[in-house]
């Protein structure tokens, strides 16, 4: 008759029987009958567990990355990091620019991570006239810090337009394009809970990370945007991997001498068409009923004998019993 122990029976008794003869077995010896005692069935298990993970990536639209991709830096240059001061809400640096208004600027709010910092510096000016652009810049901030902080921003001037920046630092601080899109649904219902006419851009490319993986977050950035009936500007043909002058040393940051420029270009074009696009007309307008008149009033005509009419109350007759 054949018995099955368990590994942790099968364990206890080598470790007895190692106590009791006073062997000096090793611990790697010790570790290679383990080994053995689980057998094929934990290999087989390991195997499942790797292929039920592959599967879960795959579903929620992460790629595996290429064995081919080499991260890449750029050769754009990019001014030293200024020092900003410290947020007490997230923790990082954060700085708030509001322009002085203008008769007839717009004011639009630019709101991002630290792609916003050279613009808040004034190194690279945002481009033509009759806007005029705020920065709420968080270099370092993903989705959900970017959320804090417009929600304890003291704006002092009421913006026409927010412009919100899809947060690239997500990349990195989420794992899956999916928990990414959640994050990012949340931080654009809290700017809309404080303004209401608010629009977005891509999230600016990097070197470092493949394009299947910023294709998956793309897209689930678009998702989400297109679920709460905002316009989503995509701006990824405009900084192809061809150029690398476009980015600084680091393959992250946008460099201030060709990419910011042209970054800045493209915001002010969004932000125009943004502002110079009236809204849409609802489907069904709600009209005031009217009385209604009818076109033709039908006149009744009685054909036959006329009647005679009936007699006046003074001409009527008196008539009693017992009298002809």
């Amino acid at each position: 008759m054949l018995y099955i122990l368990s590994t942790s029976v099968v364990e206890s008794v080598i470790s007895s029987a190692i106590i009791c003869c006073g062997s000096s077995i090793r611990a790697r010896d010790l570790k290679k009958l383990n080994k053995m005692s689980r057998g094929k069935s934990h290999r087989r298990s390991e195997a499942t567990r790797r292929r039920v993970e592959a599967t879960r990536a795959q579903r929620v639209g992460m790629s595996q990355p290429s064995s081919e991709f080499v991260p890449r830096c750029g050769t754009g240059w990019r001014h030293k990091v200024n020092e900003w001061p410290m947020s007490e809400v997230t923790l990082h640096r954060h700085k708030l620019v509001i322009p002085a208004g203008s008769p007839g600027e717009k004011f639009v709010l630019l709101i991002g991570a630290s792609h916003l910092r050279s613009i808040a510096d004034g190194i690279v000016p945002m481009p033509g006239n009759r806007i005029a652009f705020g920065i709420m810049s968080t270099p370092g901030a993903c989705a959900d810090d970017l959320c804090r902080e417009v929600l304890h921003a003291v704006v002092p001037r009421e913006p026409d337009a927010v412009y919100v920046m899809a947060p690239s630092n997500n990349l990195t601080a989420s794992k899956t394009p999916e928990q990414t899109g959640q994050a990012f649904e949340r931080y654009l219902l809290a700017v809309l809970s404080r303004w209401p006419k608010v629009f977005c851009t891509a999230m600016v490319p990097r070197l470092k990370e493949s394009e299947d993986k910023m294709r998956a977050f793309q897209q689930e950035f678009h998702r989400r945007t297109n679920r709460l009936g905002m316009i989503y500007h995509p701006v990824d043909d405009y900084f192809p991997r061809t150029r690398p002058h476009l980015w600084s040393r680091d393959g992250i940051h946008l460099s201030d001498e060709h990419g910011m420029p042209l970054l800045a270009e493209l915001m002010w074009i969004a932000a125009y068409q943004f502002l110079e696009t009236p809204e849409p007309k609802p489907l069904v307008q709600s009209q005031v009923s009217r009385r209604y008149k009818p076109r033709f009033v039908p006149r009744v005509v009685v054909k036959g004998v006329e009647r005679a009419p009936p007699p006046t109350p003074s001409e009527w007759t008196l008539v009693k019993s017992g009298r002809k």
